[in-house]
């Protein structure tokens, strides 16, 4: 094909600049002009608007016009003055005055209540003051607030009259008992103190309420004093003269409260104090109201014959005073946002469309006849028109521009690699040999189909990948091909969806034809619980697009015999959540289940991917598969990808056992926190933390080998305390699950015998001992006190994945659970702090060695146990492991050989994540 050729369809696709520009000038210039006119109204859009209009005289009479559109709406317009005339301001201040006097009498009515309550309050407070001071009130009483005369109005004076009550303590008796007293009679003056004790605190009672801060903190010393006088040994002499002091000041007290100040009694009474001022409000609240009442005498002259519009009535001016002052504050508010609207309303034209009719419509607008608006209807439409035939405009370019390849969406998206093209085999996959084997018929087939038909078998329609992320579900699919040599259509399950209905189940109709013609073939379909999930779980029902698209991929799979050599593999790691229809026989009629590889697998897995990984040969690959349980072959290949990556940060020629050993620790346990700033005594309860496991594990029979131990930050650790497996593990016992107990409750326990108390760091190390015992106990049956008995049953969801437990127990077998797995741990925790103690000075040693050089090896945490330890050889030791295979030029190592590092990309993914 010739570049012109090339290039012709691009050139269909491409829009005219100047198309775009002119549209969105249009549209630009349409809404500019719209806001415009909008921003040069006036803010008048309700009907009940105009009555303040007119009332208030902003608007023009005569520009006053209305066009009726029904019986009950009308369109109204106007325009208001340039100013505001004189006699607008004169009905505003009026409404205003009329507005002041319905507050004015509202405050004056709740001052009012206020005063006779508190004037109440002022009557108890001196006649208890009365009480306990023995003065009596005097026959003309006391004067709390003189009258008060305006004009005709006058506010009589507040004289509190009342009796004393003679019946309770009160100074005057005491001071008189206390000049009676012997002088040597220690039970009278005992009893004496008592009431001058209660007598106290009825001057502090809040029915005085003295208000006077001064005088309360003299009161509440002699209080005390008093109070000391009953509590503590004091002899007759010491008693009489402090309550003489103490009557004394009482009586000055008393006679300050009484005294005038500032010309006025009691007034550090807080209830006297309280009532003069409300009393002073309500005096200046009947001054206000005077000089309201003498301003609308004045105004109401000039506005006799004035028709206010109120709420949809005429009203006069004094009909219209006599409103309710509810009603009239709210439409009081109305009419001030109109008058302080007008400021930008003046000289402005108004127009409201479709409002309901009106009084003030009725009286004042005049009715006209409608006129046609065909402007605004072009502004209203004009942009609607504009996007749709833009819309349209792109939409026909972009169908002419594709010749009729829309249809394209319906085509399948699968990436084939055809004969030759697959360099994966059998040999690029390690550590799942039992999954080789069940694939090797599938080889078998595909080279010669022949042998199988020939006797009347027929091959499996559908292989099933079923396992864990990393495992190797897509490398192995490609070396099935790979071994073949076929073709490989390759595709992930989320592919098949898209927005447009139908896609899905057009694109697996497709795919499968185009298998068919490149058959014997392998389709393999990636993540396929993307789309085979149940039915009747989407947001549709039984007819949402996934379901549409599981559908037409069920009759595929039925719909082609073996004898035409299309081989449908899937890959999963959620085997639950797939349709039953799909996995049944007929379909997937082989599922391979690849485990997480074991040791064997491992090291396997390591050796392949050693091959392009320059590796000191003292790097023990063995080793490293023995301390990496757990691990798929993609943590593997990140492994020693991270230990080449530490290696050359380090300027090594050659990747060492200690690179490898780091990099293990970062894959697996995340990268150091050497940012984190831990205190020493931080280190130091860390350090005797992870010593207690180490000694713990070295201490009882049945542990795994102690690795290293480290107080190293990583992930969400401060420390740990490594364990290197010997073999794989695939069941447990009970004396090694009683000595891994004990392990874990090693670092609690040395805690708190070298530090004497406990920390959180043992917080995992619980949560871990608490699930072991609980499966003990209620899955393997390994408690004495409950018998051979399954309390939780586990749910294995098909394969194992997304397990969960169910209680099927009573409470009262809850109960005795809960004590047995507590009585476990405290036992593996007294194992624990026996060992520790036992093992004292291993344990400080290896604190001391941690803080120092913060990690150890398994030959360190030997020689400290065997009493061998030399920190001397450890730094020489460190020393030349930082030495080894240094660079000693700038030239780099050489490259590992061209033929290990030929399809390296499809060796890296030996064990991706499916």
């Amino acid at each position: 094909m010739s570049k012109d050729k090339k290039m012709k369809p691009e050139s269909k696709k491409n829009f005219p600049t100047v198309f775009f520009f002119l549209l969105f000038g249009v549209i630009f210039g349409v809404v500019a002009i719209q806001n415009f006119l909008v921003a040069k109204k006036a803010r008048v859009n309700f009907s009940h608007q105009l009555e303040h209009l007119v009332n208030l005289k902003l608007i023009y009479p005569e520009d006053s016009r209305k066009v009726a559109l029904n019986d009950n709406l009308v369109s109204f317009s106007g325009r208001f003055y340039e100013s505001a005339p004189a006699e607008s301001q004169v009905r505003y201040h009026y409404l205003e005055l009329i507005n002041q006097r319905h507050q004015l009498n509202f405050d004056l009515h709740e001052t009012n209540k206020n005063l006779a309550h508190l004037a109440k309050e002022v009557e108890n407070s001196i006649n208890w003051f009365s009480a306990i001071s023995g003065s009596p009130i005097p026959e003309t009483g006391y004067l709390i607030s003189p009258s008060v005369e305006w004009g005709e109005f006058s506010l009589p004076a507040f004289i509190v009259h009342g009796e004393s009550n003679g019946q309770i303590i009160n100074l005057r008796a005491l001071e008189k008992r206390f000049s009676t007293l012997p002088s040597s009679h220690y039970d009278s003056l005992r009893t004496f103190g008592s009431d001058l004790y209660e007598l106290i605190g009825k001057y502090l009672s809040p029915a005085l309420g003295i208000g006077s801060d001064a005088l309360k903190r003299e009161l509440k010393d002699l209080y005390q004093q008093v109070e000391s006088s009953l509590t503590q040994a004091m002899d007759t002499e010491q008693l009489r003269t402090l309550y003489q002091k103490v009557l004394g000041s009482l009586l000055r007290v008393s006679s300050s409260l009484s005294l005038p100040e500032s010309g006025n009694q009691f007034e550090q009474l807080r209830s006297v104090r309280l009532y003069r001022e409300e009393r002073s409000k309500y005096e200046k609240l009947i001054e206000d109201s005077h000089i309201n009442q003498a301003q609308l005498d004045k105004i109401r002259g000039e506005l006799n014959q004035v028709i206010w519009y109120f709420n949809n009535q005429e009203l006069s001016s004094r009909a219209l005073e006599k409103q309710d002052p509810d009603v009239f504050a709210h439409w009081y508010a109305g009419a001030k946002q109109e008058w302080e609207g007008f400021t930008h309303n003046r000289s402005l034209t108004f127009k409201a469309p479709d409002q309901p009719r009106n009084l003030v419509l009725e009286k004042t607008f005049k009715s006209e006849e409608p006129s046609p608006h065909y402007i605004g209807y072009v502004f209203t439409f004009l942009p609607i028109v504009l996007v749709l035939a833009f819309v349209y405009f792109v939409f026909s370019r972009q169908v002419r521009g594709m010749n009729g390849s829309a249809m394209s969406f319906g085509k399948s998206p699968a990436r084939l690699l055809m004969k030759g093209q697959n360099k994966v085999t059998f040999a690029d996959v390690a550590g799942i040999e039992e999954a080789k084997e069940e694939l090797i018929e599938i080889v078998d087939f595909l080279k010669n189909p022949a042998k199988f038909t020939s006797l009347g078998g027929r091959i499996p329609k559908g292989v099933l990948l079923i396992g864990p992320p990393g495992t190797g579900k897509t490398l192995i699919a490609k070396a099935v091909s790979g071994e073949a040599d076929r073709p490989f259509f390759s595709i992930a399950g989320s592919d098949f969806v898209e927005m447009f209905v139908g896609v899905g189940a057009s694109r697996i109709r497709d795919m499968f034809d185009q298998a068919k013609r490149n058959a014997p073939c392998i389709i393999f379909i990636d993540e396929i619980d993307a789309v085979g999930r149940h039915r009747g779980a989407g947001i549709g029902g039984g007819h949402d697009e996934r379901e549409q698209t599981l559908n037409q991929l069920l009759v595929e799979m039925d719909g082609f015999g073996t004898n035409e050599g299309v081989i449908l593999m899937a890959a999963t790691n959620r085997p639950d959540v797939l349709d039953k229809a799909l996995l049944r026989p007929g379909r997937f009629d082989r599922r391979v289940v690849m485990n997480l590889p074991d040791i064997k697998g491992r090291f396997e897995i390591l050796s392949v991917h050693a091959k392009r990984i320059k590796l000191d040969p003292t790097v023990d690959l063995m080793a490293v598969a023995r301390s990496t349980p757990g691990a798929s072959g993609a943590d593997l290949e990140n492994l020693l990808n991270e230990a080449a990556l530490l290696a050359a940060r380090k300027d090594r020629t050659a990747v060492t056992a200690v690179d490898v050993a780091e990099a293990r620790d970062k894959v697996l346990y995340g990268k150091e926190r050497r940012s984190l700033e831990m205190d020493a005594e931080e280190r130091r309860t860390t350090a005797y933390h992870e010593s207690g496991h180490a000694v713990v594990g070295l201490c009882v029979q049945y542990s795994d080998p102690v690795d290293k131990v480290t107080i190293i930050p990583r992930g969400l650790s401060l420390g740990a305390t490594h364990f290197l497996p010997e073999k794989n593990k695939l069941s447990y016992w009970k004396k090694e699950l009683f000595d891994q107990l004990a392990v874990l409750m090693g670092g609690r326990a040395a805690e708190e015998i070298f530090l004497g108390d406990v920390s959180s760091g043992a917080q995992q190390d619980i949560a871990q001992a608490t699930k072991l015992v609980r499966s003990m106990i209620c899955e393997w049956g390994m408690s004495d006190q409950l018998g051979t008995v399954a309390y939780d049953e586990r749910s294995d969801m098909s394969t194992g994945y997304g397990t969960y437990h169910e209680k099927n127990y009573s409470e009262e077998t809850a109960k005795s659970i809960d004590g047995e797995l507590r009585s476990l741990l405290d036992a593996a925790y007294q194992r624990a702090l026996t060992l520790i103690k036992e093992h004292r000075d291993e344990v400080e040693l290896m604190t001391q060695m941690l803080i120092e050089f913060e990690t150890l090896d398994a030959k360190d945490v030997k020689e400290i146990m065997d009493h061998t330890w030399d920190p001397e050889k450890k730094r020489a030791r460190l020393k030349e492991e930082g030495m080894m295979f240094k660079k000693t030029s700038d030239d780099l190592p050489p490259p590992p050989p061209q033929e290990d590092i030929v399809d390296s990309t499809l060796k890296l993914n030996n064990h991706p994540t499916s």
